[in-house]
């Protein structure tokens, strides 16, 4: 288990705005990294496009950290969607070929009301999950899928929704989100590792969570913002050595350093650690 960098914090966000060359943006994501004490760090596509930063051209300096891909898109419903998908993966294969990371992760699809059109999508996201899953395996890259199941918003409907279709595919990986599964639809510390322990568990997304408040509000907290039972969770998933924990935490440099400071608490870290804020 190590722990990776996905957010950057608020005051370093506003402050990658103000770097103009591409060069120093990336040195700068690299310090940011280090001064956190990370061990990894967790590419969204999305957020370093925020950064005006293309993921093509990450220096290869990066390659001292453990690196994975968090793509968040997912197949549609039509061939012209999955078309579309199937580009952007390809994009994202060649990305994580090219600096040896070690995990690409999807969304599920959005959830469809309509039966027809939900096994449609289920479709869709199997021939999209069969294809890849050959392609990547030779490549040591493993592919994961994230645990958003509020069936609302998600195609998948609950945890045992999820597992009864990755059972499907055991090379498939599970990445769990914390935040979402406890906030929506509620599922305990003991359920989140009663159901998906002895599966094919690849990464966490990990943040503080806080039932009864608005979305936003509630979810992506720095931890001890929230209510949820981190000591339960680490070691619920402890056995896996190589397992990702990507902090997807929306909060100032200082809640994230907290944050990773009292995860490797819970983790048994005997070293002290100095909270580091900026770089």
């Amino acid at each position: 288990m190590y722990f990776a960098m996905d957010e950057i914090g608020i005051e370093n966000t506003e402050k990658i705005k103000t770097i103009e060359s591409e060069p120093d943006r990336w040195k700068f994501i690299y310090d940011v990294a280090k001064a956190y004490g990370f061990e990894g760090v967790h590419f969204t596509p999305s957020l370093y496009k925020n950064f005006n930063l293309d993921l093509k051209n990450i220096p290869d300096y990066f390659h001292e950290f453990r690196l994975s891909l968090h793509f968040n898109g997912n197949p549609g419903i039509t061939d012209s969607e999955y078309d579309i998908f199937d580009k952007e993966f390809e994009k994202m294969y060649e990305i994580a070929l090219k600096h040896n990371m070690h995990d690409i992760s999807i969304h599920p699809p959005p959830a469809y009301k309509i039966s027809s059109e939900k096994d449609l999508a289920m479709d869709y996201l199997s021939k999209s999950i069969e294809k890849w899953l050959k392609k990547l395996k030779p490549n040591g890259i493993t592919l994961s899928l994230e645990t958003h199941v509020a069936g609302d918003y998600f195609l998948i409907d609950g945890l045992h929704e999820y597992v009864k279709f990755t059972d499907k595919y055991p090379d498939l990986g599970v990445l769990i989100d914390i935040s979402h599964n406890y906030y929506n639809p509620e599922y305990s510390e003991h359920d989140i590792v009663s159901i998906l322990g002895n599966k094919n568990v690849k990464g966490l997304h990990i943040s503080d969570a806080l039932r009864g408040a608005d979305f936003y509000e509630g979810t992506h907290l720095a931890i001890g913002d929230g209510t949820i039972d981190f000591n339960t969770l680490l070691k619920g998933f402890e056995k896996f050595t190589d397992l990702y924990c990507a902090l997807e935490i929306k909060a100032n440099n200082v809640g994230i350093a907290k944050s990773i400071e009292k995860l490797k608490i819970y983790q048994c870290t005997e070293q002290a650690l100095e909270p580091p804020i900026t770089t």
